[in-house]
């Protein structure tokens, strides 16, 4: 069973950086945001209607994950606005696996063996090397954005981790926060881009966009579901992986440079992988 998880994981990861890729390479990240709501919307409609509703201890997380998401995406796409898709998405990355383990610890009270700590250790020290350059100055005006989404994403993991176990339905709990993050996030981009029909305006665009969603959305229903199974911070650093296929995404489709460094983080990072696995 543990290893079915971690291949949904896996699956999720290659996912999440296949649906950062497109955020990245839009022409207008704020808009694609906004068509990115729409599975989600229409997805977690149909589930808080079918599905059973989530424990009342689990509701104050619900909350908090919907907001701590709602500004995740909007950081996001602030990081993207400079730098390469293979350093910036790492980064925002980056921060989460070592943050998620303390988290776990003084929250959720998972501890965990030395080689799997070492593991987390790896894979961030891997992907925040990206971070920097020699005196430990940022790499790039975007970086301290990425870094400030990698904290959002570790405080909404952990959260995600702990809401989930006491929701009773790990599905149920996150659609109910998937309404409740892109209903405001839907509203607001609206009103940014001149209303609803104007979303519209390219329906060849707002379908890719929306597949971009479906991605997104699927990658983290495989999350909240491998959470059931799997120690939060385990979870939360084997997602990592998907840096390594967002530096392979922009070599091969962005034509970013596959520099050293970026190889030598791409080998940590799997090697941490590997140590959490074992």
């Amino acid at each position: 069973m543990a290893s079915f998880v971690v291949s949904l994981v896996l699956l999720s990861a290659l996912m999440h950086a296949s649906w950062n890729a497109f955020l990245h390479l839009s022409g207008d990240r704020l808009w694609l945001l906004g068509m990115f709501s729409i599975p989600y919307l229409a997805v977690s409609a149909v589930g808080v209607c079918v599905l059973p509703l989530p424990a009342p201890e689990s509701w104050p997380y619900i909350a908090a994950s919907a907001v701590l998401e709602l500004a995740y995406c909007f950081t996001l796409i602030r990081a993207y606005r400079s730098g390469d898709f293979g350093q910036i998405y790492p980064i925002a990355r980056g921060l989460s696996p070592l943050l998620v383990f303390a988290g776990a610890f003084a929250f959720a009270h998972e501890a965990m063996r030395p080689l799997a700590a070492s593991g987390v250790a790896l894979v961030s020290l891997g992907i925040m090397s990206l971070a920097f350059r020699r005196g430990m100055r940022f790499s790039g005006e975007s970086v301290p954005y990425a870094l400030l989404t990698g904290l959002f994403i570790a405080v909404y993991s952990v959260i995600d981790g702990l809401g989930a176990r006491l929701a009773g339905n790990a599905l149920s709990y996150i659609m109910w926060v998937y309404l409740l993050w892109n209903v405001p996030q839907f509203i607001i981009v609206c009103k940014l881009r001149g209303g609803v029909a104007q979303m519209f305006a390219s329906k060849s665009n707002a379908a890719r966009g929306m597949i971009a969603g479906l991605l997104a959305l699927s990658a983290y229903c495989l999350v909240i579901e491998a959470f059931r199974y799997l120690p939060i911070a385990t979870v939360s650093a084997l997602r990592e992986l998907s840096s390594i296929f967002a530096v392979l995404i922009g070599w091969l489709f962005m034509h970013e440079k596959l520099t050293a460094r970026r190889m030598i983080a791409c080998a940590l990072v799997t090697c941490g992988a590997v140590l959490i696995r074992l």
